[in-house]
């Protein structure tokens, strides 16, 4: 990426304005942008933000935008709350350097169809807080374009009675998800989210009704949802994997998920 200005605000109200005015690009790790060959007027750098936390909050924890992917992998907070849930999801994203480098902020704001994180946020019903915006729910987020400026402050989960799993499958270790998958139980609802498909998660209404307000659905009500998803969902093919193959493994990844969580 070729960068014309490049400026490290140290406020939110600054780097908002920046954004609103000038139509900065926003940097958070750079793990992407370095992979750009684009040309950029004004460059806005959020590391001195104070956004990299990992903080519980009454029933809520709340991610930072600025918090990496490594970070997600080795939290206690995280991992007791959910399981190895994020760790799971995180952990295969190319390498420790890498991880390092990817925040939430900028893999949220880019809606990557190739997201793990994405998928989990989404059927774990996050919220994206965005700054002078207010809060809007993750599923709103991924599908609907931002009125205005789109700085996001944080990222809130609820913690009271949710459960979930998280289930891939890849051509090798670190590579991209050829499809992911994760499936989330509250206490009177289930979320059936399904991502790399190669187009950003979406979750599968179908998935859910089948599985009902149920706290353990059977292998068949989990099987039935799988089943579900792929008919509802839309798949296509690209260099990792065909249309026909997303949604066979889409059937699978889905009981597995769902029979993990029970």
């Amino acid at each position: 990426m070729e960068i014309s200005t490049y400026v490290r605000p140290h406020s939110l109200d600054e780097a908002y304005s920046l954004l609103a005015d000038k139509k900065a690009f926003l940097i958070g790790g750079g793990a992407w942008s370095r992979m750009n060959s684009r040309k950029v007027d004004l460059a806005v750098d959020l590391s001195s933000l104070d956004l990299r936390f990992i903080k519980k909050n009454g029933t809520t924890i709340e991610i930072g935008a600025m918090t990496t992917a490594r970070d997600l992998e080795t939290s206690a907070e995280l991992n007791e709350t959910f399981g190895g849930l994020f760790q799971k999801a995180v952990a295969h994203i190319v390498g420790v350097q890498m991880r390092n480098l990817i925040t939430v902020g900028g893999t949220v704001g880019g809606k990557f169809g190739f997201s793990d994180l994405n998928t989990v946020l989404l059927a774990l019903n996050a919220r994206v807080v965005l700054y002078k915006q207010g809060e809007v729910d993750f599923e709103t987020y991924l599908t609907q374009r931002s009125e205005g400026p789109a700085l996001i402050e944080k990222i809130v989960l609820n913690t009271e009675n949710v459960s979930g799993a998280y289930e891939a499958v890849r051509i090798s270790r670190t590579d991209f998800s050829i499809l992911n998958v994760c499936a989330a139980r509250t206490k009177d609802s289930w979320r059936v989210a399904v991502g790399a498909r190669p187009g950003a998660a979406r979750l599968s209404v179908k998935a859910a009704e089948t599985l009902g307000s149920g706290k353990s659905p059977d292998a068949d009500a989990a099987k039935k949802a799988g089943q579900e998803a792929a008919e509802e969902l839309d798949f296509g093919s690209d260099l990792r994997g065909t249309k026909e193959y997303r949604t066979s493994v889409c059937r699978n990844l889905v009981k597995r998920a769902i029979q993990e969580v029970v």
